[in-house]
């Protein structure tokens, strides 16, 4: 049994239901400082976004396929942020999920690799197969990409995270250029299946195996 299976310790999980994007992230912001002062313990954050685009620390205006006016005037908010990665898009029906939590071990590869393999068994329990990209952050499904990654570090405590294409109509990634790539082509669950997915018991499974992963009580 590893050091990490042996150290099972409980998480809190939160739902904040659909959420405008700069607020979820205020609210991230004083979360992390929460945990770096010893005032909460670990906590798995569930939330959709109102249509929206981020960039990540290495993108620019070149990954936005219109102005930021088109994106205005479309009701698409644009923001800049501190995670890792390129241009991503957010929409109602993505399942997007922050781990605000002390990495049990100070690995970054680790922990992001466990983090998709976590996304990578979601989909196994709808008997889609995802996989990983030597790289590449994400979740891909027979060349589509299903599921986007960026994280953050603060003294080996983690924000931002992963966004997986549940039910959302994927209309917004048309805007930008997913990652930097522009012959990407980006896919969710509802349309690897042919039908809506119930997104509580995607929750109920991400849940699971996040805790099976990384060593938490599952209390969901």
């Amino acid at each position: 049994m590893s050091s990490i299976e042996q150290n099972v310790t409980s998480i809190t999980i939160d739902d904040w239901g659909l959420t405008d994007y700069r607020v979820a992230f205020d609210r991230q912001t004083a979360m992390v400082s929460e945990r770096l002062a010893g005032c909460r313990g670990d906590t798995l954050v569930f939330v959709e976004h109102p249509p929206t685009v981020t960039l990540g620390r290495r993108a620019n205006q070149d990954d936005l396929l219109f102005t930021e006016q088109i994106f205005s005037e479309r009701g698409v908010s644009v923001q800049k942020i501190n995670r890792g990665g390129l241009a991503t898009a957010h929409e109602p029906g993505q399942l997007v999920a922050y781990p605000i939590v002390q990495l049990k071990k100070n690995d970054l590869r680790w922990f992001a690799d466990s983090f998709l393999q976590v996304v990578i068994h979601v989909l196994a329990d709808y008997g889609v197969e995802g996989y990983l990209k030597d790289g590449e952050p994400g979740v891909w499904v027979e060349g589509r990409k299903i599921c986007s990654f960026g994280i953050a570090l603060k003294k080996w405590i983690s924000s931002h995270g992963i966004a997986l294409n549940i039910n959302n109509s994927l209309h917004t990634f048309d805007m930008i250029v997913p990652c930097g790539r522009p012959s990407e082509v980006v896919t969710s669950l509802s349309r690897e299946l042919g039908r809506a997915v119930n997104m509580t018991e995607v929750k109920k499974s991400f849940v699971r195996h996040f805790c099976k992963a990384f060593a938490y009580v599952d209390k969901y």
